[in-house]
Parts: structure tokens; sequence; C-alpha cells
């Protein structure tokens, strides 16, 4: 079976670790609902303020359900003695019930609701996800790594300064996205070098002046924090 295809009856990489994330915060919002909304006495049943986010969240987890329930999922492929196990099988359903059944003793059947349809959603995406919507997952978590990559550089452009921290990032960055050569990575630190001279000293943008400028002689240090 194909990883990735076109074809609708084939499970796309990441079409059901979407739709589960999506599902679960769906139905997250739903169960805080009651803690986020108010119902007023006396006021009209539409005007309510709990009324029309309740009909919003309450689609969405709707929705999002039917749509995860029609996906085309490839099962996951469990040990062989987990398969056979019936004692593990009878165990694990047990435990669900149990989960289930405090939840609702413990909230009220309609407030254990959301958390009881949250717990089989995570029972069914065990199943059900693939190592390849793992692999779509780390993927999309790469996102992270370049934000990481840009607060850095705001946290550290106050201490350092907007020149040397522009200087390191650019050519990192390049080695980063895979580029190896001397001349790339020489012209990164140029083209770093011309852009903190671009913002800086000729459009004069506003940027903080480093801690470390403080510790240049005066009339140097007054130079950077302008040029710089």
């Amino acid at each position: 079976m194909s990883e990735i295809s076109d074809d609708p009856k084939l499970p796309k990489r990441g079409q059901v670790l979407f739709a589960a994330l999506f599902l679960i915060c769906a139905t997250l919002l739903l169960a805080a609902i009651g803690d986020q909304t108010k119902w007023l006495k006396g006021k009209d049943f539409f005007a309510q303020p709990r009324f029309w986010p309740g009909i919003g969240v309450g689609g969405m987890v709707l929705f999002t359900a039917l749509h995860y329930w029609n996906l085309p999922r490839r099962e996951r492929r469990l040990p062989r003695w987990m398969r056979e196990a019936d004692w593990l099988q009878w165990a694990e359903s047990l435990a669900w019930a149990v989960i289930a059944g405090g939840l609702a003793l413990w909230l009220g059947p309609v407030l254990a609701a959301p958390f009881v349809f949250l717990l089989a959603t995570l029972r069914i995406s065990y199943l059900y996800l693939h190592k390849m919507d793992w692999k779509e997952a780390k993927a999309w978590l790469s996102v992270l790594e370049w934000a990481g990559w840009f607060l850095a550089y705001v946290f550290l452009v106050p201490l350092i300064g907007y020149l040397p921290v522009t200087l390191v990032f650019a050519p990192l960055l390049t080695w980063r996205i895979g580029y190896r050569s001397r001349l790339l990575l020489w012209s990164s630190v140029v083209f770093g070098f011309v852009v903190v001279v671009v913002f800086k000293s000729f459009l004069q943008v506003k940027i903080p002046g480093a801690a470390l400028y403080e510790y240049l002689p005066g009339a140097l240090r007054n130079f950077f924090i302008l040029n710089f």
C-alpha cells in the first residue's frame, strides 16, 4: 500500500494524525465550555452566552468526528503476543470501562461525556496511527526549531548586538539548511553585514543598543550603538 497517494481510498501520510489532533482539541474545548461560558437565568435561549460557542464547538466535534470516522485508515500492526493475548484485551477493555465509569461518577454523565469521548479518540488513534504518521508529525514539529532560531536571535540582539549576532546567525543558518561551500558561507556573512548596514545605518530602524556595547570606549560605543 502506498504511503502517500492521491487515491481517496488509500490513507495519506499524516491524514489520520491531523484529524485526531483536531478532534482532541475540539473535544477539550467542548469539555471546558462549562467553565468558560455562562448560562444566565431569564435570558432568551438564543441570546445565552453559552449558546453560540456551544454550537460552534459542538459542530467542530461532530463534523471532525464524522471526518475522522470516514478516513481511510491503515491498521497498526501490534506485536503478535498482544494480538493473541485474550487476557490483555479483556484487561484493557476493563481499564477503559473503569476510567469512563469513574469519570461519570465524579463529574456526572453530562460533564463526563466529552472526556469519555476524548479517551475513545485516543484509544482509536493508538490503534490506527501508522509509523508514517509519526514521521509526518516529526516534519510538522520541525517548524519549532526555526521558531527557536528566531527567538534566540531576538533574545541575543539586545545583549550582544545586532551586528555580531547577525554575522554569527547568517552562516549558521546557511549551514543548517544544507549549504556547505566556503563561498556560500562567506557570502552569507557579507549578506548579513549588508543587511545590518542598510537597516541600522541607512534606514535607521530602531533596534535596541546591545548591553555588550556599553563596555566599548566612549566614541566607539556611540558609533556602534548608532550604526550597528
